[in-house]
């Protein structure tokens, strides 16, 4: 697993952009009160709006190429070697889009920090893999709608005898949790320690499974990680560990095209919509333990 890389491309810059983001809302989640974010992005110019032949072209070859990166790691997006293909939650959302497009999937390997600089070379048309639309250039790129919204899961240690349980964040103040470094958890906690004088004693690790080892062992309290981290997290772990509150500060993970494409950006969006209404984007999230009633469906949220 490589948290690190699926939070990836310039990891100081994006750590500053959250830091600014969170500080607003950090008190409300450390006081159990879940945020939705809806990152603002410039809409393409209307007269540009399926106005180019991208997705004609793609129609034509048949084939629609992907800019991925595996080493992303479960349950994002990795390499199955025993049936030497991709697996994760994303790649199998991907394989459901081009199929309701009718098109073949053709990954092309790039490693992620070079993915958006082959997307501006034509190199592919689309690329995947726990991005973010926070950030982006708009002149330069458009998200599609939000295929998934990856909130922050709490997870704790089952409480011994007499120890009173730990049910949400407001609960932290003079304990140790763990973060993963350049993470959104960490940008939340470090946002909200700066402003009430660092009452909640951090430890950070780019090794998520550190994390949860040290949890198990007694060292941390609680750990601070992306749902898809914490699900992982909790099925290597055993029946120790467990979610408690709400999803909180969910993030809109979103594909990106060429800001000259926005016929491309409108075919995925309304594959995206279709199986956000036909269930199928609901049924891959269960099956990775991922879905959350509690959330709107992310073909809602618009893109």
């Amino acid at each position: 697993m490589a948290l690190l890389q699926s939070k990836g491309g310039n990891l100081v810059g994006k750590r500053l952009r959250r830091c600014c983001w969170a500080a607003g809302f950090g008190l409300a989640l450390l006081l159990g009160i879940p945020a939705y974010p809806q990152p603002a992005q410039k809409p393409a110019s209307a007269a540009l709006v399926g106005s180019d032949s991208r997705w004609a072209q793609i129609r034509a070859r048949g084939r629609l190429r992907v800019g991925l990166d595996p080493s992303l790691g479960p349950a994002y997006l990795y390499t199955d070697l025993g049936r030497k293909t991709y697996a994760g939650f994303e790649w199998e959302i991907l394989e459901a889009i081009a199929q309701t497009l009718e098109v073949r999937l053709e990954p092309v390997y790039i490693p992620r920090s070079q993915q958006l600089t082959a997307l501006q070379a034509d190199e592919v048309d689309l690329i995947w893999g726990a991005r973010e639309g926070l950030g982006l250039d708009s002149q330069q790129f458009l998200a599609t709608r939000p295929y998934y919204l990856s909130p922050q899961r709490l997870v704790v240690r089952d409480p011994g005898q007499g120890e009173p349980p730990i049910q949400s964040l407001a609960q932290l103040f003079g304990r140790k949790v763990g973060i993963v470094v350049n993470s959104t958890g960490a940008a939340l906690l470090e946002a909200y320690n700066e402003r009430r004088g660092n009452p909640i004693r951090l430890f950070a690790t780019s090794n998520p499974e550190r994390l949860f080892a040290q949890l198990q062992a007694g060292q941390l309290d609680a750990v601070l990680v992306d749902q898809p981290v914490a699900v992982l997290g909790l099925r290597q772990a055993g029946s120790r560990l467990r979610l408690v509150g709400p999803p909180l500060f969910p993030i809109p993970l979103v594909g990106v095209v060429s800001s000259q494409h926005p016929s491309l950006k409108e075919a995925v969006d309304a594959a995206i919509a279709t199986l956000a209404e036909n269930g199928t984007l609901q049924q891959i999230l269960e099956r990775w333990q991922l879905w959350e009633p509690t959330l709107m469906s992310p073909a809602l949220t618009g893109g």
